[in-house]
């Protein structure tokens, strides 16, 4: 199996890129450019460099420019500032990588700065706030590169005076990179149209004397057309580990139109790509600690450019290096390191120590996560225990699941028979056990198309008993794919986090995954002391709960169908304006018809000066209760109603015996603001696995 360092693009970008007619900036440049910024793309960033360097010299009265860079950094993106003349100085970094500052001041009475560089290292955000007051009056200008940040996130790109993003590294087209010009950095720059037209053709000017290659966008489209159909070169000579390359490619400046058009096929998909990026990190963890002793603790605040690895000392990652690039994985090192860092160990020791302990796995979004997890130096030595099923009548699986910690409303008998007398599914109650141990429960529903092709599905299911083991809920995952036969097919969202090592079980149990958004939520546990609830609030969500406490707002808690028809009436209403599909009102009656004393919905409703202004409906069974659907009108909003409805509901369900409050879903990409909401809440957040088919 040969895996590549670089995504490939999709059949479509390929010949959407061979379509005539120019393309505007504004067409995509909107994802990495913010209000009141410009920009400019090019097609590397060693250009937006060379970019900043001929504007500073255009608008300073001192010819010779001074660069500050740190001391980890890539020795490639500079060959275009050198061949500008413009001076080079390398600054020290701490062990996290951010700039020593107290260095940094005793440098700066020995050397001229004019432009400082503060690098966002594999996509997590660098403190920007002390480089911006670092740079501020002084007359410096500060750069903050995000060639490893896909996309904007919260601390970056917020302080520089300049912004460079470096899609090509992300995505797969053969270049692009975006300088952006902000008027809110530490100079406060007044950029004018004068200024990019002025860049423009002295870059172009520059490039006549300096370029190097040819046909660069024919080469790069010939390879990416012979991997797409397989033909993929093979290097089995182990590199020199502690080697620096030497890539001094000079690309025409400015980007591409065909480059464009792949950019533009690529953002359709940007989200999926981000998710991709987190799964393969997870998988890469999985495998890896199987034969290799890692130590990662991930935080995935950010979205990860490279997996990275991290060891004691030279000798332990030059051998797992090379273990592992002669077993064919897609392993790199980074980065070149500048001459002047190489000839000068005592003094730049942190990047040079970086440097020979650390290496890197790829995350783009041609890996295949089943051909990741299926790639192991070891053999698959999972044990799966013998299990036997028993089904279970209605009675009987209510009080089994009384016995589960955390009940999600998709395993509820309640949902199982509105899925049966709605949509017209069979069910099936099963209860897993291990030599008479009980294992799990799982609800299975059932429907046969054509008399011939038999189709399972299993919606968040099993649930596992406490204190059941990792290999006995794999054996359980297991001995439910045995279920699918000739012409059957089951589809499964299984009730298990989304870990490197599940998606490596399932992968290897034979799943397949589906293209879907995993299910992502929060569990808030009722258990705590209100108190002790209030307290985990997020401080500006507890605000507005005090304030909506304070007006004339009422509570009504209602189970009659007048209230069930209202909300239902509202929630309609709303999805018919913002032009979205939510939980169906045909299922929502469904559930609503299965509801009893032990199972049922409930709605929460916020009164003022005798209107209903707010509402949200929540479900209450087996313990759990569960969001499900809401409506906040325009005088509900000024009165903060929906933190007074959703702290009341956590209230409510805590009174009634409920351990847990599913806040239903939680949809950063395209429901933010609803999503900021139900984080406020500060529950336990949770990604499940997503679905599969087998």
């Amino acid at each position: 199996m040969k895996f590549l360092i670089a995504p490939l693009p999709s059949w479509k970008a390929f010949f959407y890129s061979l379509l005539p007619g120019k393309i505007s900036d504004s067409s995509f440049n909107r994802t990495w450019q913010r209000d009141l910024e410009t920009s400019i793309w090019f097609s590397k960033t060693s250009w937006s460099f060379a970019a900043i360097a001929i504007w500073k010299r255009k608008h300073s009265l001192n010819e010779s420019i001074t660069f500050w860079f740190p001391e980890y950094f890539c020795n490639s993106s500079l060959f275009l500032l050198r061949t500008l003349g413009v001076k080079i100085v390398f600054y020290p970094i701490k062990e996290d990588r951010e700039p020593d500052y107290n260095a940094c001041k005793e440098l700066s009475l020995v050397h001229q700065i004019d432009v400082f560089v503060l690098v966002h290292y594999f996509g997590k955000p660098n403190n920007s706030v002390r480089a911006f007051e670092f740079c501020s009056n002084k007359n410096v200008i500060l750069v903050e590169d995000c060639a490893h940040v896909l996309k904007p996130i919260k601390g970056i790109g917020e302080k520089g005076d300049f912004v460079l993003y470096s899609p090509h590294k992300h995505l797969p087209i053969p270049e692009g990179a975006a300088l952006i010009i902000r008027n809110s950095g530490p100079s406060q720059i007044e950029w004018k149209d004068e200024d990019t037209h002025q860049i423009v053709k002295l870059s172009k000017g520059h490039y006549l004397k300096v370029k190097n290659t040819r046909f660069y966008l024919l080469t790069w489209f010939s390879k990416r057309l012979a991997q797409k159909i397989g033909i993929r070169s093979r290097n089995s000579n182990v590199p020199n580990y502690n080697e620096d390359s030497l890539n001094q490619t000079v690309a025409y400046p400015l980007m591409a139109n065909v480059s464009k058009r792949f950019l533009i096929s690529a953002l359709s998909s940007i989200g999926e790509v981000v998710r991709h990026k987190f799964q393969i990190q997870r998988i890469w963890d999985a495998v890896l600690d199987e034969f290799i002793p890692i130590q990662s603790e991930r935080s995935e605040s950010y979205i990860p450019y490279l997996t990275e690895y991290n060891f004691p000392n030279l000798e332990i990652a030059k051998a797992n290096f090379e273990r592992l690039y002669s077993l064919h994985y897609p392993v790199s090192v980074w980065p070149d390191l500048p001459p002047e860092i190489r000839s000068n160990p005592l003094y730049y020791k942190s990047s040079i120590h970086l440097r020979e302990t650390s290496f890197y796995l790829p995350t783009h979004f041609s890996l295949s996560s089943k051909e990741v997890s299926l790639f192991s130096n070891s053999k698959n030595s999972n044990i799966f225990f013998s299990l036997e099923a028993t089904n279970l009548d209605e009675e009987n699986w209510n009080s089994e699941l009384n016995s589960i910690d955390a009940v999600n409303l998709l395993q509820t008998l309640f949902y199982g028979e509105a899925k049966k007398h709605i949509e017209g599914w069979g069910i099936k109650r099963i209860l897993l056990k291990s030599n008479g141990k009980k294992i799990g429960l799982v609800q299975v529903l059932s429907k046969t198309y054509f008399y011939l092709f038999h189709v399972l599905r299993i919606n968040r299911g099993p649930l596992f008993y406490e204190g059941v083991s990792e290999e006995e809920k794999k054996s359980a995952l297991h001995y439910i794919a045995k279920w699918v036969s000739k012409f059957s097919f089951l589809f499964i969202n299984p009730e298990m986090l989304n870990t490197g090592k599940n998606l490596v079980s399932l992968f290897r149990m034979g799943y397949r995954t589906r293209r879907a958004i995993p299910w992502s939520s929060s569990l808030v546990d009722l258990s705590l002391d209100l108190d002790d609830l209030r307290k985990e609030l997020d401080g500006k969500w507890r605000n507005m709960l005090n304030a909506a406490e304070k007006t004339e707002l009422k509570l009504v808690i209602s189970e009659t169908e007048e209230s069930f028809q209202w909300i239902l009436d509202r929630y309609s209403e709303l999805m018919n304006q913002k032009e979205f599909s939510g939980i169906p009102i045909s299922f929502l009656k469904g559930i609503k018809a299965e509801s009893d004393q032990n199972q049922k919905l409930v709605q929460l409703i916020a009164m003022y000066q005798g209107e209903k202004v707010a509402g949200i409906c929540i479900s209450m069974a087996n313990g759990t209760g569960t969001y499900l659907v809401g409506w906040n009108g325009e005088e509900g909003r000024k009165l903060k109603a929906n933190q007074y409805l959703l702290w009341n509901a956590i209230v409510y369900l805590r009174s009634q015996c409920c351990r847990y409050f599913d806040l239903g879903g939680i949809d950063e990409e395209n429901t933010p603001k609803i999503a900021e909401f139900k984080i406020g809440v500060n529950g336990q957040r949770y990604e499940l696995a997503g679905e599969f088919v087998r």
